[in-house]
């Protein structure tokens, strides 16, 4: 995955985004929203949703489209693919997070209630808290990193042998393996 640029904001984007929502007929309002606004109403709301939603800093990379906007105390980031695939991997959004806001500051993926659910696309938000010392009451307190993934060897009763045949404490499958029991 390559580095993220700064884009230059669209101007054009926010009015795509007015002119869809003023198209909108009264029922998705009323769905959405829990009233059809008369049409000052509307034009006063769908400029709110607008100034909300706007995205200050837009970043890109080969892969991803981030967003980042302050939403005090944090910052959020609206990241989405290009090809509007869902993500593939965390460690991904660990890069994006380290590269655009910091290595130190700490960031969540919120699954809200149901009653919050916004779903609407691949997107993804995470919300970072910008200070470097903050950190969230919960989580690992240190860091634990390898190399190369650990290999499970089996469900209890099925394990596979150890790839080093040496026994490792309460596994007696390594006695299969010739280095561990020579015979």
């Amino acid at each position: 995955m390559k580095r993220f640029t700064r884009l230059q904001r669209d101007v054009r984007e926010n009015q795509i985004y007015r002119d869809a929502l003023l198209a909108q007929p009264a029922e998705f309002f009323r769905t959405h929203f829990g009233l059809v606004p008369d049409p000052m109403q509307k034009l006063c709301f769908v400029e709110r949703l607008i100034q909300n939603v706007n995205a200050p800093h837009v970043f890109a990379n080969d892969i991803y489209s981030v967003r980042m906007r302050d939403a005090s105390p944090f910052i959020q980031l609206e990241i989405a693919r290009f090809d509007g695939e869902p993500r593939t991997s965390w460690r991904e959004f660990q890069q994006i997070k380290n590269e655009l806001v910091g290595p130190e500051c700490e960031a969540v993926e919120l699954y809200p209630a149901d009653s919050r659910l916004v779903d609407t696309a691949n997107q993804y938000h995470l919300w970072v808290n910008p200070n470097p010392a903050f950190r969230f009451p919960f989580g690992y307190d240190r860091r634990v990193v390898f190399d190369e993934p650990v290999v499970y060897r089996g469900r209890a009763g099925e394990e596979a042998p150890h790839s080093s045949g040496q026994a490792l404490p309460g596994d007696n499958t390594a006695r299969a393996c010739p280095a561990a029991n020579p015979s």
